[in-house]
Parts: structure tokens; C-alpha cells; sequence
């Protein structure tokens, strides 16, 4: 009777193992999830932490003994597989950003293109190879999901598609981090040099607002812009924060969709 309990616990335990990843952003870990489900156990390294903050060495421990990493095509990754592959040599790094095509501005790639649905697809065809790899028995599992996360993602980008056509508004941006965004659904916007806006650049910057009927000012969430909340109140411009590491990336979306494309009053 023993041994046959040991056996059902050992069989129970089996069959419902999940395999566990690694990721470096919540986006990942949201595409990763749809595709898994319950058969899969992700973890990510920026999970609750700061993504201006450096990472100590120790930190990584707890996420070596993966599976595997799953990268995204961001610099720091390198790094960081390193750190991973120095507790666990057996920890497989996997670039699913391989397959996107993207953006390069002076010889430097952008890689923030997980904010435009039609390059995430790409990444999750990859995600599916994976599952399926390191999980055979439930590829039919995992296909029917990839093919539910394919409808989705199809409406969301709908749903931004329609939201943003008639939008005559322009926006003002320091980085390029929502190049791809804005591209994809044809937003006008202007990139200002840096962040510091002062002398003779409002004045600069002020001129080019009315000109191009700029509205909107994007800054990161975790910075703190309240010189420009000033600066862009006394320009008739509103300042719109934005997270683009969030795990529900595309409710972020259409709320700074729906932003954009609303009517300003002057």
C-alpha cells in the first residue's frame, strides 16, 4: 500500500510538473502565460523592481535553475544570460526576438518593438516553438492557445487601428521608445534632443507645438516630469505618462490610444 501511494504522489507530481522560464520583462511573461497556461511557470527578472536599477550578481540565483531564458533582443540581456549561465551552464538562452524585423536609427537597433501587435506575433510563434520543444505532450494544448492569442492580438491591434485613423494630433517624445507604436498606427510626432528643455529651446519647441498642432507630451512613468507638467501647461500641451514594460502592455495602449486621438481643447 505504500509503495502504491509513493507512486500515485510520484505520478501525480509528473503530470503536473510545469516547465519554468525565464523572461526579462512583464510583456514576456503575459505572451509566454497565454501561450502556457497552467503548463508553464514564468519568472521575471524586472518583476517589481526598477528597470533604471543594476541587478547584483546574487539576484540572479533565484531565476538560473529555468529551463530557460527567454530574451527580447535587449542589450542588458547579454549580460544578464551571463549571470544566469554562471550559476546554471545548463540554463538554455533563447533569442525570440530573432524573427522581427526592426528598426535601426544610425546604425543602432531599437528594440522596443514588442509595443506594436504586429511584430509581437513574431515573437510568440517563437514562444510556441519553445513550449512545444520542452513540452511535447501538450502541443495540441499549446497550438489552441497560440491560435486564441493570434485572434487577440488581432483585435488589439484593430482596436488601436481604428481608435488612431482620424487622429490629427501630434505628439512630442525624448526617446525612441515608442517609435514602433507610433510608426505602426501613423502618429505624427516629434523627438525633442534630450530632456532638458530650457532658454531658448521652449521657445524653440513652443513655436513647433502650434505649428504642428503637437498636444501631447510622452514621458516615461517611472520618471518624474513635474518640470514639464509646468512647462507643457503654459504651452497647452498635457503630459501623458507611459509604462511600456507593463505586464497588461496593451490596456496601456489603448488608454494612450484614446488619449491621442481625443479632442484638445485650446
Amino acid at each position: 500500500m505504500k509503495k502504491l501511494i509513493l507512486l500515485l504522489i510520484f505520478l501525480s507530481t509528473f503530470i503536473y510538473a510545469r516547465v519554468s522560464y525565464t523572461v526579462t520583462i512583464e510583456p514576456q511573461k503575459f505572451f509566454l502565460e497565454r501561450i502556457g497556461q497552467s503548463k508553464v511557470k514564468v519568472r521575471t527578472l524586472y518583476e517589481g523592481v526598477d528597470y533604471t536599477q543594476k541587478l547584483d550578481h546574487v539576484y540572479f540565483r533565484k531565476f538560473a535553475f529555468s529551463e530557460a531564458y527567454l530574451t527580447i533582443g535587449l542589450p542588458i540581456e547579454q549580460e544578464y544570460a551571463k549571470e544566469l549561465l554562471g550559476f546554471n551552464s545548463d540554463i538554455k538562452v533563447i533569442d525570440t526576438s530573432k524573427d522581427v524585423e526592426k528598426l535601426y536609427d544610425n546604425g543602432k537597433v531599437n528594440p522596443y518593438f514588442w509595443l506594436d501587435p504586429l511584430r509581437v506575433r513574431k515573437v510568440t510563434k517563437v514562444m510556441l516553438e519553445i513550449l512545444i520543444k520542452n513540452d511535447p505532450s501538450n502541443k495540441e494544448f499549446f497550438e489552441l492557445n497560440y491560435q486564441t492569442l493570434m485572434v487577440e492580438l488581432d483585435k488589439i491591434f484593430l482596436r488601436l487601428k481604428d481608435t488612431l485613423f482620424y487622429s490629427t494630433n501630434a505628439v512630442m517624445v525624448f526617446n525612441d521608445k515608442l517609435e514602433y507604436f507610433l510608426n505602426r498606427f501613423d502618429v505624427r510626432y516629434y523627438r525633442a534632443e534630450n530632456e532638458i528643455l530650457s532658454g531658448p529651446k521652449f521657445t524653440k519647441i513652443y513655436r513647433l507645438s502650434k505649428e504642428k498642432n503637437i498636444k501631447y507630451l510622452i514621458v516615461d512613468k517611472s520618471i518624474n516630469y513635474n518640470v514639464y507638467n509646468t512647462w507643457s501647461n503654459a504651452n497647452n500641451m498635457e503630459v501623458i505618462h507611459t509604462d511600456i514594460y507593463s505586464f497588461n502592455w496593451f490596456a496601456d495602449l489603448f488608454v494612450l490610444s484614446d488619449k491621442i486621438a481625443s479632442k484638445k481643447e485650446e
